[in-house]
């Protein structure tokens, strides 16, 4: 063990700028401290990067610090290792080398130090330097310092869609940094503000507020590199902190962890809906959604019918009063819904499907009905009152401080009854890890942000040995030893964030999650969403390589009582072939159909001339032939039909949509091909002065198919909407998981300059999984070693691995997809897919037609190929 030697320096006024100046060193990075003013300067010794990039940094600003260092103690200690300035307030700066030199720890001492803020100058980066921030913000966010907007926001240590891990990455001139730290009060505020002069348009700081208990901030500079390199550097320090515990790990304590790799969430979030007053003394209203006996069916019925093989399938709202009712009682089960006994054997016959069953639960929230009901629980603010929490179905919550809530958990009457009537194999504790940390100032069990973190943690890990396997809301990397799944990280409602929006801050939403850690967590999204809605829902979950997850399923047995998804889409596009005036206000117009696919039923013709939803003239016609004799391959044409602008019309050019409607309900639109949400094209616009002439849409334009995921012209035929939504994303998202979940996200690119078109690697080398998305709004074709030259419509997604590939495109292995399809591809033995002689192919939507090897394969659903 090697010796510390400190050497104390007493540093007067006359002291010579040489002897005022310290240094720290490692192969890593260098130190200039100024032992007099405290101020400071870091440089990357790989990439020779300077922080900050001119100047030097203060020490910090706080009340104490404010007189700086000229008439204090400067001590050395470890030389190069470490040095500390003293005030003469007794307020210490220690500026350390840890990690074997990789790191600069930033720490203060002593009783009046106060709040810190610092670093806001040392992290500055700008656009000329091309400096971006990486923000572990639910998935993450890539704030770039040239995005021309303006904003200030404080990312709050585990607040709720603030720093999800404890770090902040930075870039600029190509070199890469992190910064690190554990306490909880520690905010980091992120500002942008555009410049007015020199070079620099627009400038990023991020200033970190130490508060209380906060007394340190790390440093970790890279060398040259990107958000890859951030990535891979907090990997290593999660690891060394023990956060880390992989997936691998978990299922050897527990086994049943692994039917959750590739397995979807399906949640039935109110099974009884009750909903009280405000007090919580008055019912308004209850309504049963599900029975338990119904519950099982449903699983029951996705397992047979639907074909979902991996599931973690959850139930909410089976406690005594109803979802979010009458906490922290449970028992019974409420009756309205079955009883005890039916919630057990709906949970057996769950489980015996291979499933995961999991009940959910919330013991942060109180309501004032409950049995148990006690403020001596309740969270206290700094003048006694207890705390009050959010209106919902059970009223008005008040906020049950974290030592309680383990407290009111491990109540024999509470998990332990609950496990050992109902054994499910898992548990889910709603808000415990979503909720930022919380403070309670009653005496009788005070608690801090940290404590509260620590106080949570003992509750996972209490719930994680009663039912085997666990898991809570959002999540946050504190969680990950103590957990087994998260429900909300991945995405809120079908969208990135719940109330964050990414273009405010002018930033890119990344999988940075899953680049740290993919093969640690179970994750998912959270709160219900419109499946007609989703494509890009689908596309971010592909790019994470994540289940999704269906949280709103209809109630009761829905596939009895509500009609099948509707039939295929009519895939034929509709374009305006010419235009001419034959004056000022009349004009003669063609209209022509490309046929992608035979068309079933009868329809009318609808042409509108206006903007969005105002229509200011029409040239409704009939089709004849009829639409049901049309072909594919023919493009049927139309016209010239003579129309007139109204004189009430001023505009000086309109667009043109075209679309099907019923013959006998104007109101009903056939489901268009690669129609908008009112199921027409938009064909061009009509300019109408100073004459009228055509101007089609640009070539490139694709008008994005948020409903693609719902479309039945494949395996899920004559299905509910919810079956097809649900067979359609799972055939895609579970097999990419199972192929994933032991890597990380390794290598995230963006293959075109607006970052709309994004490649993930997961793991390396010959095992790699690519996943390539398009978030653009036009197609993008890029290079595939399977697919060869491949469109991606926006939205659109190719996986290509050793074991498994798929895509939503528009080309794929040589073949056209006018409308885009779905297609994945399995090996069934051993063989890699390129050589396999058995591999099923499913088939979602779009064209069944497949090449693959040399041949042409029709798949109509799915089908084990011999190639």
């Amino acid at each position: 063990m090697s010796r510390i030697y400190a050497v104390t320096l007493v540093l007067l006024g006359a002291a010579t700028a040489s002897a005022a100046a310290g240094r720290l060193k490692s192969r890593w990075l260098t130190v200039e401290i100024d032992k007099t003013t405290g101020a400071w300067a870091l440089t990357d010794a790989r990439s020779g990067v300077r922080w900050p990039t001119e100047g030097m940094a203060c020490a910090g600003a706080a009340e104490d610090l404010s007189d700086g260092f000229a008439e204090a103690e400067a001590e050395e200690v470890q030389e190069r290792r470490a040095m500390v300035l003293r005030t003469k307030n007794g307020v210490e700066v220690t500026f350390q080398l840890i990690r074997d030199g990789q790191s600069l720890e930033i720490r203060y001492a002593g009783t009046n130090v106060g709040d810190v803020r610092v670093l806001g100058d040392a992290l500055a980066i700008t656009d000329t330097e091309q400096g971006y921030v990486v923000v572990p913000c639910r998935e993450g966010l890539l704030i770039p310092a040239d995005s021309g907007t303006s904003f200030t926001r404080t990312f709050g240590t585990s607040d709720y869609e603030g720093c999800h891990m404890n770090m902040l990455g930075f870039a600029k001139a190509g070199s890469t940094l992190i910064a690190d730290w554990d306490d909880a009060y520690t905010f980091p505020d992120v500002k942008s503000e555009r410049l007015e002069s020199g070079p620099a348009r627009q400038r990023l700081t991020t200033t970190f507020r130490l508060q209380r208990t906060a007394r340190a901030v790390r440093l970790t500079p890279l060398g040259t590199g990107d958000w890859n390199t951030i990535a891979t550097g907090y990997r290593e320090i999660a690891e060394q902190k023990g956060l880390a515990v992989t997936l691998q790990q978990k299922i050897a304590r527990n086994p049943h962890l692994a039917k959750l790799i590739g397995a979807s969430n399906v949640k039935l979030w109110t099974c009884l809906a009750r909903r009280m007053s405000e007090d919580s003394k008055q019912e308004e209203s209850v309504n049963v959604r599900w029975t338990f006996d119904e519950a099982a069916r449903i699983a029951e019925h996705l397992k047979t019918d639907v074909g979902l093989d991996r599931a973690l399938f959850m139930m909410g709202g089976w406690t005594e009063g109803g979802y979010d009712c009458r906490h922290p009682d449970n028992l019974p089960a409420n009756p309205e819904c079955g009883g005890n006994d039916a919630l057990a054997d709906a949970v057996r016959r769950i489980q015996e499907l291979g499933y995961v069953g999991c009940l959910h639960d919330n013991v942060q929230d109180m309501y004032a009905d409950a049995n148990s009901f006690d403020l001596s629980f309740i969270e206290k603010d700094v003048n006694g009152n207890p705390k009050k929490g959010g209106r919902w179905l059970g009223g008005r919550a008040w906020m049950v401080c974290a030592p309680k809530q383990l407290e009111l958990a491990q109540r024999p009457q509470n998990l332990p009854e609950i496990s050992k009537l109902f054994k499910p194999w898992s548990y889910f504790i709603d808000t415990t890890y979503a909720v930022g940390p919380r403070e309670c100032d009653d005496p009788a069990h005070p608690l801090d942000r940290n404590g509260d973190i620590a106080w949570k943690q003992q509750l996972s890990d209490f719930a994680r040995d009663t039912f085997g396997l666990f898991g809570s809301e959002c999540g946050r990397e504190w969680a990950l030893p103590h957990s087994d799944f998260f429900e909300g990280i991945v995405a809120v409602s079908g969208r990135y964030y719940h109330n964050l929006d990414p273009a405010s801050l002018g930033a890119t939403v990344i999988p940075f999650w899953e680049m740290v850690y993919h093969d640690c967590q179970i994750a998912y999204g959270k709160y219900g969403y419109a499946a007609d809605q989703a494509t890009e829902c689908v596309a971010h979950h592909a790019l994470c390589a994540r289940p999704l997850y269906y949280h709103s399923i209809p109630d009761h047995l829905y596939w009895t009582q509500q009609a099948a998804a509707p039939r295929a889409k009519v895939m034929a596009r509709p374009h305006v072939a010419e235009v001419q005036a034959t004056d000022k206000q009349t004009f003669q117009i063609r209209y022509a159909w490309d046929v992608a696919a035979d068309v079933t039923g009868d329809w009318r013709i609808f042409v509108h001339f206006g903007a969005d939803n105002k229509i200011l003239f029409q040239n409704d016609h009939a089709a004849e032939p009829r639409t049901s004799q049309w072909r594919v391959g023919q493009t049927i044409t139309f016209g010239p039909h003579t129309v007139t602008v109204p004189s009430s019309v001023r505009d000086k050019a309109i667009n043109v949509y075209i679309g099907l409607f019923s013959l006998n309900d104007a109101t009903t639109r056939a489901p268009l091909a690669g129609g908008d949400r009112q199921n027409r094209i938009l064909a061009g616009r009509l300019v109408l002065a100073p004459e009228i002439r055509f101007e089609p849409v640009v070539a490139d334009r694709t008008e994005p198919a948020r409903d693609a995921f719902v479309r039945s012209d494949g395996w899920a035929e004559g299905l509910h909407a919810t079956d097809v939504f649900i067979k359609n994303t799972h055939e895609l998202l579970g097999p990419l998981h199972r192929a994933t979940a032991h890597q990380r996200l390794t290598r995230l690119e963006f293959l075109t300059a607006d970052r709309a078109v994004r490649r993930a690697v997961y793991g390396s080398a010959a095992d790699a999984v690519t996943v390539v998305a398009n978030f653009g709004v036009t197609d993008a074709t890029i290079e595939t070693k399977l697919g060869g030259a491949v469109v991606l419509p926006p939205w659109g997604i190719v996986v290509e691995s050793p074991r498994f590939a798929a895509f939503y495109a528009r080309r794929w292995g040589g073949q056209d997809y006018p409308d885009g399809a779905l297609f994945t591809l399995q090996p069934l033995d051993d063989q890699p897919l390129a050589s396999s002689r058995q591999v099923r192919i499913f088939h979602g939507f779009g064209r069944a037609t497949l090449i693959w090897r040399g041949r042409t394969w029709t798949i109509a659903r799915e089908q084990t190929i011999a190639p």
